[in-house]
């Protein structure tokens, strides 16, 4: 069932799992184990959870209590949430297990996953040998007989092969972050020698231009530049330099006789 809670729009959504109706003899428990169950067990059914779901559902902050709830259904499990597709934001969760039906270990184990199965957003199920099954019909392969016998020590297979799973994950994550930076390096560097290579080629060309006009200029009227010059700066007249360049690059024979002409007045 599901309810609006205003005004944060939070949701309360509640799960009747695993309902004992209609199945088969073989599918009940045999009773022979005492309720509420003992501690030791019930963490054992939570880290075959954890190790199957891949996270501790609600932060690991789930109540767990007992209750007559008659028969047909073994669990309900309840939780709020503002985003009911998101399990990171569920809160206040918890689960109610049937102190009315009959239990074993297999049938525990298998309950407890799939209630913490919902807490960690994972919905029914339509397939009996599937651990979010509706009905109880077969336990799930962690929580057979054969498990019975030392429960603990499957749980702590589950979660050595959790454990190992996620240190993979993060391995293969942080070789490919890896593998990022360094791409990232070599294009840095590439990218600072390419705008180097660049200034030195703009600074080499300014000054080849630079030169070039200087050449230029000392070069033009070089004949009778000197000349005129010359005698201009003798007669004290301002400017000298650009008349003697005027003058030689208009006419040499000319630019001689003025200069000599200016040299005579003295």
């Amino acid at each position: 069932m599901a309810a609006s809670l205003s005004p944060i729009f939070a949701r309360l959504l509640a799960c009747a799992a695993l309902a004992l109706a209609f199945l088969p003899a073989s599918a009940r428990a045999d009773s022979n184990l005492a309720v509420p169950a003992a501690a030791p067990l019930m963490t054992t059914a939570h880290g075959f959870a954890v190790g199957r779901w891949g996270m501790d559902p609600c932060g690991g902050q789930v109540a767990v209590t007992w209750a007559h709830m008659g028969a047909g259904i073994n669990a309900r499990s309840q939780w709020m949430s503002i985003d009911p597709s998101d399990p990171t934001t569920f809160t206040d969760c918890s689960i109610t297990y049937n102190l009315d039906v009959g239990w074993d270990w297999p049938k525990l184990c298998t309950v407890v996953e799939h209630e913490l199965g919902h807490l960690s957003g994972h919905d029914h199920v339509n397939d009996p040998h599937d651990v979010m099954s509706p009905y109880y019909v077969y336990p799930a392969p962690e929580c057979g007989p054969a498990a019975t016998e030392d429960p603990s020590a499957a749980a702590d297979a589950v979660a050595r092969k959790a454990t190992s799973t996620t240190a993979s994950r993060r391995a293969t994550a942080a070789k490919r972050k890896a593998a990022k930076r360094k791409v990232s390096a070599k294009r840095k560097a590439s990218a600072k020698r390419k705008a180097k290579a660049k200034r030195k080629a703009t600074a080499a060309g300014r000054a080849s231009a630079s030169r070039l006009g200087a050449a230029s200029l000392s070069g033009a009227g070089s004949l009778d530049a000197p000349l005129g010059a010359a005698s201009l700066s003798s007669a004290g007249v301002p400017g000298a330099r650009l008349t003697a360049v005027s003058l030689a690059s208009a006419d040499f024979s000319h630019a001689r006789l003025f200069g000599c002409a200016l040299v005579a007045a003295r």
